[in-house]
């Protein structure tokens, strides 16, 4: 299954009649990133290309079967960056570390801009760039509350969501009041909900 913030390597041909922004330049492999929402299509994903800058955003509609891979931020949480003498004293990749070790035991996941370096091999981290941190949980009892707890001041400098089955939703706002409504993102869009799990 194919959810927001998945990386998926596209078949270049799903660009044609699609007018680009003047930033995009073009690669020899073509990786988005899925973003919520529902397509107009059945059969396709909403994607996002992203270009060096923070506001150089481009979404559209891909089909299916012009997925040739996907990539779960899951499956990068062992990988490291192919420039990492570069990287690794960047504040992010600092955090990315300390994450290894907190959440070992966990089911989560690394977003963002570091998230799509680790996917594609493509420099897209600076020294300015945040930790998206990722954690997957089907119920407040699959979440690492004795890690959070105890390293409060590190997962308060993070942005970082909690997925699950219902959609995304922040952990510093779930900290704060667990028992009030709290903005989900959903696929249709985000609302205020206690029903989060």
């Amino acid at each position: 299954m194919i959810c927001a913030h998945d990386i998926v390597l596209l078949d270049k041909k799903v660009l044609k009649n699609i007018e680009l922004p003047g930033w995009f330049a073009e690669t020899d492999r073509l990786y988005a990133t899925v973003r919520r929402g529902i397509p107009h299509d059945a059969g396709s994903i909403l994607v996002g290309l992203r270009g060096k800058e923070r506001q150089q955003r481009f979404g559209f509609e891909a089909t299916l079967n012009k997925v040739e891979e996907v990539i779960h931020p899951w499956e990068l949480v062992t990988k490291n960056s192919f420039r990492q003498a570069e990287v690794a004293a960047y504040p992010v990749y600092h955090q990315y570390r300390e994450a290894q070790l907190l959440l070992k035991n966990y089911h989560w996941g690394v977003g963002g801009s570091l998230g799509f370096e680790l996917a594609t091999q493509r420099a897209t981290i600076k020294s300015s760039s945040d930790l998206d941190l990722l954690l997957y949980a089907d119920s407040a009892a699959e979440l690492p509350m004795k890690e959070i707890e105890e390293n409060m001041a590190f997962f308060e400098k993070l942005d970082t969501q909690i997925i699950s089955q219902k959609g995304g939703f922040a952990l510093k706002e779930y900290l704060s009041q667990p028992s009030k409504k709290i903005l989900l993102k959903t696929n249709k869009g985000p609302k205020l909900t206690t029903e989060i799990w």
